[in-house]
């Protein structure tokens, strides 16, 4: 029974990218506001992305997206003017107490410098294109967005 689990591997559906054992799918096409981006990631079995260590991040915004993501012209010409994509972090509930809406713990931060500022009642968090660093924004915001969700499991060497 032992070698069926280590031979269960995570994989993704095409279109989406795996890190561990998630699954990340980038929408840089259809821009909508946070909530209806978390909406269209639930609508896929996951939700807005949570981050949870400097690799994950670094796998995600680094040279990683930018090899797999179908729009790469698209992010090109974003990429240096710092426009982000919507992750899943809000403090809706408690103004300063963030969370994930994927419910996992919210302990590793990366705020860009000045941030979070609660500017004209910043709830929901994006994260910047151009430096992978954390931004508390306007949820009516349109943006594109990251979804997050497990990956699907397969068995490849099975006994």
């Amino acid at each position: 029974p032992n070698c069926l689990l280590s031979a269960l591997d995570s994989h993704c559906a095409q279109g989406w990218l795996l890190y561990g054992d998630h699954c990340y799918h980038f929408e840089t096409e259809a821009v909508k506001n946070w909530q209806n981006a978390e909406a269209h990631c639930n609508s896929e079995q996951g939700h807005l992305v949570s981050f949870h260590s400097q690799e994950e991040l670094s796998f995600i915004t680094g040279e990683e997206l930018r090899k797999h993501i179908d729009a790469s012209d698209y992010l090109e010409s974003i990429h240096p003017t710092g426009i982000s994509l919507w992750m899943g972090g809000h403090d809706s509930v408690t103004e300063g107490g963030w969370e994930w809406t994927d419910g996992s713990p919210f302990r590793y931060i990366r705020w860009n410098a000045g941030n979070p500022d609660n500017y004209d009642g910043e709830d929901c968090l994006s994260i910047l294109v151009s430096n992978g660093y954390w931004n508390d924004d306007k949820c009516e915001n349109k943006r594109g967005y990251i979804c997050k969700r497990r990956g699907e499991k397969s068995c490849s060497n099975c006994c």
